[in-house]
């Protein structure tokens, strides 16, 4: 209950700040040069300076239209795609993974609730499955 009032409470303070920065930028800007040479801004002009008055603009553009379909034939893009999937580093972690996972070894991984507990044979197969798919994926 006091979660949902509390969030209720923080959306209003966001919803209020979102339009008070909104109305903040159509407000008048001023510019001046103090004695020291160094350029302020500020929302009201000092009583002792020359200020100019800058205008101000809304973030809005007009929309560009969209580019138009690339003209490369489909074939050069999926042997790029399949090229960049081949990783050495990949290959070899998946080789030693695999490897491992067809050992007679135990292996133990942590589970969901972060106790650890051993593979069973048939998690040991989709693992089995899995590596060699990168494998083929990543090995040239």
């Amino acid at each position: 209950m006091k979660q949902k009032l509390l969030i209720s409470i923080l959306g209003a303070w966001v919803v209020a700040f979102s339009a008070s920065n909104t109305f903040a930028a159509k407000d008048n800007v001023f510019t001046w040069t103090d004695e020291k040479g160094v350029v302020h801004y500020g929302e009201r002009p000092p009583k002792d300076s020359q200020a100019r008055q800058i205008k101000t603009r809304t973030g809005h553009s007009e929309p560009t239209p969209a580019p138009a379909a690339p003209t490369t034939p489909a074939n050069t893009t999926t042997d790029a795609v399949a090229d960049s999937l081949k990783d050495p580093e990949r290959c070899t972690m998946a080789q030693k993974n695999l490897e491992l996972l067809n050992t007679v070894a135990r292996i133990k991984i942590a589970g969901e609730d972060g106790v650890q507990r051993l593979l069973t044979e048939e998690e040991k197969e989709a693992q089995r499955t899995a590596m060699q798919a990168v494998i083929n994926q990543a090995c040239e």
